[in-house]
């Protein structure tokens, strides 16, 4: 059996969850010896640049534009090149068009959330006719979570026998950072972590209000935002309104040192409203760091009774929260022991195994 992978989330995403999602699939499955391509002739992604070369096609070129025309001009040159290999099944990473003009092959996408239609308010340029016409000709549609599945169902009515749920997995994250020399690097003593976009549905807003409205919790602990992008004009004029801008900090880097960010922080918080998984909570839970999440489906299906949990958008609730886990350690750490149990479920290589297994279904 043969894989071939679209250039698609390579050659917009430098780093972030899909393309994070696919290295670390794609390096299970060479562990397991199975054949398997990137074709992707131009590429930013630095996890795909981890890859051996014999396993990926293309040139990294670390900065470039992404104009609408240069990727569908790109995305041409991967067809063609898959087309004229010899997989047999080929592996969309990120909704292309050109996944609808193969002949011959089978054809697998990752459906990984409904952001787009349940926010579609939030976004322009959806695309969502093309979106449904690659769900409806896919031979297979794996789904990152029951909930993504639950609202793929929901929004595109897909026949549900070509759809294959597979969780993913954490374990690209240590868990013995501290003794990594990161400590140093200068930061607060006590912070509250938060990591990834701070971008519309992510409730960042909702996160920063509530912690300077307590006195209590914004002098005793900073903030650290881990990656996402340095902060917005905006975000530092919220900041310096609320009065708390020297106790908010950007910090970005590598696994190993959000690993040991997850070692150092009071507390991890992820108010998102929505997610289709949540890879972040599953590195926080991994590593012993007590997690507050917004009580939403997704979070309750692949962290239990491992976090602790508020309202979703409810401002004193998270409030509440906020001041019963900081006010004691031993709030803090209930969960702690039960969350690196239930993390455990979720690694790399039962992902990889069980895609190969819809691979080998087709």
């Amino acid at each position: 059996m043969k894989i071939a992978y679209t250039n698609s989330i390579f050659f917009t995403q430098k780093y972030g969850g899909v393309s994070r999602y696919f290295c670390s699939l794609i390096k299970e499955l060479i562990d397991k010896k199975v054949s398997v391509k990137v074709f992707s002739p131009i590429f930013k992604n630095n996890y795909l640049l981890n890859l051996p070369k014999i396993n990926r096609q293309g040139i990294f070129i670390p900065r470039y534009p992404t104009p609408k025309y240069l990727k569908n001009i790109i995305d041409k040159i991967s067809y063609f090149q898959i087309q004229n290999s010899k997989c047999e099944i080929v592996h969309d990473t990120y909704y292309s068009k050109e996944i609808l003009n193969f002949k011959n092959k089978k054809k697998v996408i990752t459906v990984y959330d409904l952001i787009h239609e349940k926010f579609h308010k939030l976004y322009k340029n959806n695309n969502l006719d093309l979106k449904k016409k690659i769900i409806n000709e896919a031979d297979a549609i794996i789904c990152i979570s029951n909930n993504t599945k639950k609202d793929l169902i929901e929004y595109y009515r897909p026949d549900e026998k070509k759809i294959f749920v597979v969780h993913l997995g954490y374990d690209h994250i240590e868990n013995d950072s501290l003794d990594s020399g990161h400590n140093k690097i200068k930061i607060p003593e006590n912070f509250i972590l938060f990591v990834g976009s701070r971008l519309k549905y992510k409730n960042f807003q909702l996160f920063i209000k509530s912690y300077a409205l307590k006195k209590i919790i914004n002098d005793n602990f900073d903030v650290i935002c881990f990656g996402g992008g340095n902060f917005s004009k905006n975000e530092k004029s919220l900041f310096s309104e609320l009065a708390i801008n020297n106790k908010i900090h950007y910090l970005q880097g590598n696994d190993d040192f959000l690993s040991y960010l997850y070692l150092k922080a009071k507390l991890f918080i992820f108010p998102s409203q929505y997610e289709g998984f949540g890879i972040p909570l599953i590195e926080a839970m991994s590593v012993g760091c007590p997690v507050l999440a917004s009580n939403i489906n997704i979070f309750n299906e692949i962290c239990e009774s491992g976090i602790h949990y508020f309202s979703n958008n409810d401002q004193k609730d998270l409030i509440e929260k906020l001041e019963y886990l900081l006010s004691s350690d031993k709030n803090l750490l209930s969960k702690v022991n039960l969350a690196k149990n239930i993390s455990k479920k979720y690694t790399w290589e039962k992902c990889a195994t069980e895609t190969y297994e819809v691979y080998n279904k087709l």
